[in-house]
């Protein structure tokens, strides 16, 4: 297992103005994604598909996972440890691309990656500390956030897709790739 599972410090200016504030910086990018934004058929054709692999990956995951309840070790937590910031991460990229700005994929890499390392560090270590010695046999066998396989027919789990819909609300990330989509579509 990885030596900085779980090393972060909550208490520094970064975690505090960016990881737990993501939403709201979210919603900053998004605005002025909106405003910059020059999109053309091709980069949202290409953009789109990739978002959307990000969108069923999640789905997926979101499915699978119960919170708090069990630590999840099958289905899309079985090819790597964070399936829905992996497919957060591509619909995210996707956007990206579909903006048809060269500059809007590197700002997004460089926003992404250190908010969402924080956020997976502090999350481990509540894991850990919540399954122990089990959490740590998981993070010998499973990457944590690039699959070192495709899924296969092992990869199968139980699937809720009411807790999907309701609890965690995936519904809401469709909606809003499909708003984002035409918004585009309407501007190339």
């Amino acid at each position: 297992m990885s030596e900085d599972i779980g090393r972060v410090d909550e208490s520094s200016w970064f975690y505090r103005t960016f990881v737990k504030k993501r939403v709201t910086w979210g919603f900053v990018a998004g605005a002025l994604f909106v405003l910059f934004a020059e999109p053309t058929r091709q980069s949202v054709f290409w953009g789109f598909w990739i978002a959307l692999l990000g969108e069923a990956i999640r789905t997926w995951a979101s499915g699978t996972i119960v919170k708090t309840k069990q630590l999840t070790t099958h289905g899309p937590y079985g090819l790597v440890r964070n399936p829905l910031y992996s497919g957060s991460f591509l619909i995210g990229l996707g956007v990206s691309i579909m903006g048809g700005r060269w500059w809007f994929v590197p700002l997004f890499l460089v926003a992404f990656i250190p908010v969402y390392r924080g956020l997976v560090r502090k999350e481990e270590r509540v894991l850990l500390e919540r399954y122990g010695d089990a959490f740590r046999e998981y993070c010998r066998r499973v990457p944590r956030f690039v699959p070192r396989r495709l899924p296969g027919p092992g990869d199968r789990a139980p699937y809720d897709a009411r807790r999907m819909w309701s609890k965690h609300k995936e519904w809401q990330a469709w909606l809003g790739l499909y708003a984002v989509t035409l918004y585009l579509l309407l501007r190339t």
